[in-house]
């Protein structure tokens, strides 16, 4: 997985920003929140804050069987009109989840990662964005459950998950002040297979 994204961003990401740099001089800026060109022709520190609903990614049989729920908060800085670098602090809160003759419930996984983001794919107004972040997911506890039903819980074995390394591709449309986006989060945990989630975040820049 981790070599595919390598070669995304080799082959497409860069180039491609590359090229839209050099295609287009900068514009004067605008604060108007309702100008299409907000987020490219503002300052250059944003902040930009998410919510995001999603599932768990990695097994089919746990796909859209266990719920997340995750905010964010997103400062970047704009090196030109086309890509902007940053980092994100994410909290996400997931249900308890079936694993085989278990009941796996964890903590909530806290993450601060860095960022990168090519802000418009080509000039139009509506055009979708693409990003990629890296950095370290903290996992917390997790517990696994002897019975199945909630309300007889029996604690079979508890474990620290420690810090993790993670990446986090998405796309996603900016649409003056806002975006929504396919975040999908890959977390290296081998202990608690199912730790991998994907959102549909919205996010709102400052």
């Amino acid at each position: 997985m981790y070599k595919y994204i390598s070669i995304i961003i080799c082959f497409f990401v860069l180039p491609t920003a590359n090229a839209q740099t050099k295609a287009e001089n900068t514009r004067p800026l605008t604060y108007d929140q309702k100008s299409p060109d907000f987020l490219q022709y503002r300052n250059r520190w944003n902040l930009k804050l998410g919510v995001g609903v999603g599932t768990t990614w990695r097994y089919k049989d746990n796909f859209l069987d266990v719920a997340t729920l995750s905010v964010s908060a997103e400062p970047s800085y704009r090196l030109n009109n086309y890509v902007a670098l940053g980092a994100r602090a994410e909290y996400t809160f997931a249900n308890s989840y079936l694993s085989g003759k278990y009941r796996i419930k964890a903590n909530p996984i806290g993450s601060l990662s860095l960022t990168g983001d090519v802000i418009k794919l080509w000039n139009n107004a509506h055009a979708p964005f693409i990003g990629l972040g890296a950095g370290a997911y903290f996992l917390g506890n997790g517990e696994r459950f002897v019975n199945n039903d909630p309300a007889h819980e029996v604690v079979a074995d508890k474990q620290k998950l420690g810090t993790r390394f993670g990446v986090s591709p998405r796309i996603g449309l900016n649409v003056m002040a806002f975006s929504i986006a396919v975040e999908v989060h890959l977390i290296d945990e081998k202990t608690y297979h199912n730790r991998d989630y994907a959102t549909l975040k919205i996010g709102y820049t400052l």
